[in-house]
């Protein structure tokens, strides 16, 4: 049977336990001056050895359950050895309170409340054997009731202590788990991130780098053909350097504009959409008429979910569509979020599109579908109009 080492044995109740001894002490000595028995010294002898094991009692706790067992035995004697010393004193019944409260402390409830039970038992032999049965019994039931109410008190005390030490326990294991999760998410921030690098340097690689190859190519031809005095081919090569390095502009604009920090978490839908064209658009030469009205902060994947789908339309028109005028509105209406972006660009086959996985349309589908929308794409001779209608709660 295992008890309580001495660190989980609270100080406050040894120092209860030391003012009920002291407290009887005190009571025993005006007794001790007022009267004379044959007895008195070896009264104050049983006093003083309990006070001396109550103090030694952590010591106790260090051994085996069966040094613990021994100490409340030997307390327990020199108690009822106290009161049956010296009739019609019923005051030594106190110091087993302080055992009572030990007990609870030191071994598990069910054998504390056995040692309860025994000094319950001891303090009403006490009592009947000095007083009689008449008013032994009322003095048994001051004391049992103050003896029943320490040990209650000292369970509760023991609980708390218990509720205590758990929930230090499990804030340690909440810090742990938190420091854990910040680590993870150190991690996948540095995976997003090198995800992130990754896809810009296909992209670099794909777009801008092949197109600069392309002018070279195409700026050495022209130098061949200069030199050979074919002026007319020259313009020809001239007029697709200039178209190729406007578009290499235009996807430089767009991959800048991407390794900066996004708006969206921190203003919301409206300022992101605004600074994407201001950022990208704008200066790339396409002429954007901007409805954006402010529809408030959006639930978090409502705004990501429009915000990616804008983004890959307005690079479809960036990248494909030879437009010179973008459109975009966002607006709330009828309980609904409605994102519309048009162009008035070549357009493209959208049965075509969607068989060859062009043009991002499969990732705009899902993302619409991901947050609840309804999606609609019209394109032709006179451009691409991209409607989104969102319920809004």
């Amino acid at each position: 049977m295992k008890t309580s080492s001495p660190s989980t044995y609270p100080s406050t109740f040894v120092i209860v336990s030391f003012t009920i001894w002291i407290a009887v002490s005190i009571r025993w000595v005006i007794i001790f001056i007022e009267h004379s028995h044959p007895y008195l010294w070896l009264l104050s002898t049983i006093l003083v050895v309990y006070g001396i094991l109550l103090g030694l009692f952590p010591l106790f706790l260090e051994g085996s359950s069966l040094k613990v067992h021994l100490y409340f035995v030997v307390q327990s004697v020199l108690i009822m050895g106290a009161m049956l010393l010296f009739y019609d004193l019923d005051f030594f019944a106190l110091l087993f309170m302080s055992l009572a409260g030990q007990v609870m402390f030191v071994f598990p409830r069910r054998t504390a409340f056995g040692w309860v039970i025994f000094f319950g038992i001891a303090t009403v032999v006490g009592q009947f054997i000095q007083f009689g049965r008449l008013e032994g019994l009322s003095f048994s039931f001051l004391y049992l009731a103050a003896l029943f109410l320490v040990a209650s008190f000292s369970n509760l005390m023991l609980r708390a202590n218990e509720a205590r030490s758990q929930s230090d326990r499990l804030l340690d294991e909440l810090q742990q788990a938190h420091r854990q999760l910040q680590e993870y998410a150190g991690q996948a921030e540095e995976l997003a991130t090198a995800k992130e690098r990754n896809r810009l340097a296909r992209e670099l690689h794909d777009s801008v780098a092949q197109t600069l190859y392309g002018l070279t190519l195409q700026a050495e031809a022209a130098s061949r053909k200069l030199n050979a005095g074919q002026t007319d081919e020259v313009t020809d090569y001239l007029h697709e350097i200039r178209d190729s390095s406007q578009q290499t502009l235009k996807e430089t604009r767009l991959l800048i504009f991407e390794l900066r920090p996004p708006t969206l978490e921190k203003e919301g839908l409206v300022p992101a959409l605004r600074a994407r064209l201001e950022s990208v658009e704008s200066r790339s030469g396409l002429k954007t008429q901007i409805n954006l009205k402010e529809v408030g902060r959006l639930r978090n994947g409502i705004e990501s979910g429009l915000y990616g789908i804008s983004n890959e339309v307005l690079n479809n028109v960036l990248k494909h569509a030879h437009a010179s005028e973008v459109r975009i509105t966002l607006e709330k209406k009828y309980n609904k979020i409605i994102l519309e972006i048009g162009d008035n660009g070549v357009g493209f086959e959208l049965a075509s599109a969607e068989v060859h996985g062009g043009l991002g349309l499969k990732g705009i589908k899902e993302r619409a579908e991901q947050i609840g929308g309804d999606l609609q794409i019209r394109s032709g001779e006179r451009g691409t109009q991209v409607i989104v209608e969102v319920p809004y709660e």
